[in-house]
């Protein structure tokens, strides 16, 4: 589903990641764990398509994303559903619009859409708050009415970063349960987290745990095997253009016999992130 693929990132030139190569399956749940300013966030990022790596690849479903134009990335990003540090909610819209949103991009009928936004908020956070503003909402709260979110539909990807982070016992579990739900649903859940005891937690359900250290991979597999070959659900993308037009590569899945990788796209179809800086195009 998900497949970085030897991504490096410099942040305010400094290395906030280097070489990370991982997957995540479909009906898969990964946990990123590390300690504060270990690269977690930026490596989030860069899966859900918000920030462009400075040198890998990154392949969602089976397109490369770095090799994207600009004007292609939304087509990319109305299949993620990403939790980002900050909620970024819309103030001035009800709990039930901020989540009916991720749907209405992705074209979804209004009727259907108001039902399962309104079954994930049951089942995130509580359904009394449909009808109030974000504004009007804690932290705590706005943070999980944006997991809400994250996980309607569900979307095929989904990436949520510090889920947990300020919330109670009861919250947390119930968090633990709507990252499963999504993960049974088919989605590949992208999860990162700074506490070893709600990343054990979900360890303890099924999940995958990676550690991440000073913006590396310490001590685990790129991918987990799987029996038979990853069946990728069918994401609307739109038309995705490269430099010279469509771009398509086949995206790895696992094997019983180990990890298929994808063929290297054309470089001549590819925007580099340093030459996307310089032509003037958007790098988020």
């Amino acid at each position: 589903m998900i497949w970085l693929e030897g991504v490096s990132y410099l942040r305010a030139g400094s290395p906030a990641l280097g070489d990370i190569t991982l997957g995540v399956s479909c009906g898969e749940l990964v946990v990123v764990q590390g300690p504060t300013g270990s690269g977690k966030s930026s490596l989030l990022a860069v899966a859900a398509g918000v920030q462009a790596p400075d040198s890998g690849a990154v392949w969602i479903a089976d397109h490369n994303i770095v090799g994207l134009q600009a004007s292609s990335l939304p087509y990319v990003r109305r299949n993620v559903g990403y939790l980002p540090p900050l909620p970024m909610l819309i103030s001035d819209e009800t709990v039930l619009e901020n989540i009916m949103l991720a749907l209405a991009v992705r074209g979804q009928p209004i009727d259907s859409a108001e039902a399962d936004a309104r079954e994930t908020l049951a089942m995130v956070a509580d359904s009394a708050w449909e009808n109030r503003l974000a504004r009007s909402l804690s932290t705590g709260q706005q943070r999980l009415v944006a997991l809400a979110r994250a996980l309607v539909g569900p979307p095929p990807l989904v990436v949520v970063d510090e889920p947990a982070s300020g919330m109670g016992g009861d919250d947390r579990e119930g968090i633990a349960r709507a990252l499963v739900w999504a993960r049974e649903r088919g989605c590949a859940v992208l999860c990162a987290t700074s506490d070893p005891s709600f990343a054990q937690t979900l360890v303890d359900v099924g999940g995958r745990q990676v550690h991440l250290e000073g913006g590396r991979i310490a001590g685990a597999p790129a991918i987990g095997l799987v029996p038979t070959p990853v069946q990728f659900p069918d994401m609307d993308m739109g038309t995705l253009k490269g430099v010279r037009g469509e771009q398509s590569s086949p995206t790895p899945y696992a094997t019983s016999d180990g990890v298929r990788e994808p063929e290297k796209a054309d470089s001549a179809e590819v925007i580099q992130p340093a030459d996307r800086r310089s032509s003037g195009e958007e790098s988020s």
